[in-house]
């Protein structure tokens, strides 16, 4: 999905440069000059990513996930992109869309619904903006030697290896907890291509005046009048294609050795986990149903791959739920609580402000209505 300059209409943008063009290619590249704000995957790869941006949200909004969602396609727009694959795109591309046309040709259901007419699977945000970091800079080995992974790897209290009373210590602190959600998240799927597929994003944080910590890539006037704090531009970690996951064969994953060698865990995905770890084990009267029948229904995933899912993320709950109750891993990673005690002050006379507006507007004698 292109969203085009006003200069260049649909028409000539797919006979010239969109995805129907043939013959008009470099070598394993189809550089565009419209912006490319979405792709649309079917099958197992569009299950992974699906789940796993669900996934993410239910444990704490767990690193930077671009939004997806499950969508359908018409077979005959479906059958013009297979059809440019033919001719352009790395081997294994052209080889994955040939097996793509297959199945399309013979309605196969993975991909195709029933009456034949729709393809359906995920559409993903493309997020643009990022800083494309250089392959070896999130090799297992290079991770190591980040001043984030030594809080990580660190087994004393977070608060003695980073002054917490110092904003500098929030980039680490940053990193540090992405990257433990990232790889937890990436055990729990057995994500196999992820190395390749992290970047940094450099967004504005700031605490509001109600005490909220928010960050984007573009702060409006009206959030600036909102913050109760300096806006901080910090380095986030990015986790884009998420389709490679679901690799329930693979005994290991290229971040599990990261998962293995930290010692702090941020509390909220830890409790969350637990929390939807029970919940698949009817921590509540037939929640393990409810939970399927989302998962199924909802995030559009096989029965097949929900209880894999479900086998998979219990095991790391209870594997973190072990070192945890054996003091192998803290739950002091807490990136907004830290930034809301740096500025608890600004928030205290942003909210000192607020309350003495509101009473300043009240005629005498009145009560104001309890918000709800």
């Amino acid at each position: 999905m292109y969203q085009l300059p006003p200069t260049l209409t649909k028409q000539v943008f797919e006979k010239t440069e969109g995805p129907y063009r043939s013959g008009v290619t470099k070598k394993f590249s189809n550089k565009r000059s419209a912006k490319k704000i979405a792709k649309f995957k079917v099958g197992t790869i569009a299950q992974s990513g699906l789940a796993g941006f669900y996934v993410s949200r239910l444990l704490g909004h767990l690193v930077e996930v671009p939004p997806t969602t499950y969508r359908t396609m018409d077979m005959q727009e479906f059958e013009k992109v297979g059809e440019q694959a033919r001719t352009t795109g790395h081997p294994d591309c052209t080889q994955a869309w040939a097996n793509l046309r297959a199945m399309a040709k013979s309605a196969n259901p993975r991909i195709v619904l029933s009456g034949g007419k729709l393809v359906y699977g995920a559409l993903a945000q493309n997020p643009r903006g990022e800083n494309s970091s250089p392959e070896d800079y999130w090799t297992v080995g290079a991770i190591r030697g980040h001043s984030f992974y030594k809080v990580l790897s660190s087994k004393a209290p977070v608060a003695s290896v980073l002054d917490l009373s110092d904003a500098k210590s929030l980039q680490d602190l940053a990193l540090a907890q992405d990257m433990i959600r990232g790889v937890i998240l990436d055990s729990i799927f057995r994500q196999v291509d992820r190395l390749g597929n992290i970047s940094v994003a450099v967004l504005q944080h700031y605490v509001t005046s109600d005490g909220k910590v928010k960050w984007d890539d573009k702060v409006s006037d009206k959030d600036k009048t909102d913050a109760a704090s300096p806006l901080l531009a910090l380095k986030r970690i990015l986790y884009k294609d998420n389709d490679d996951g679901m690799n329930w064969g693979r005994d290991s994953i290229s971040v599990s050795p990261i998962l293995n060698e930290a010692h702090h865990v941020d509390p909220t995905i830890y409790n969350r986990l637990q929390w939807l770890a029970g919940l698949m084990q009817d921590s509540e009267p037939g929640s393990d149903a409810k939970i399927k029948d989302y998962f199924v229904n909802v995030v559009q995933i096989s029965g097949d791959n929900y209880d894999k899912l479900k086998a998979s993320l219990i095991k790391q709950a209870a594997s973190l739920k072990s070192r945890v109750d054996s003091k192998d891993i803290q739950l002091d990673l807490d990136f907004e609580g830290t930034i809301k005690n740096l500025y608890a002050k600004g928030i205290e006379a942003a909210q000192a402000a607020k309350n003495a507006a509101t009473s300043a507007v009240i005629p005498t004698g009145e009560t104001p209505t309890p918000a709800t």
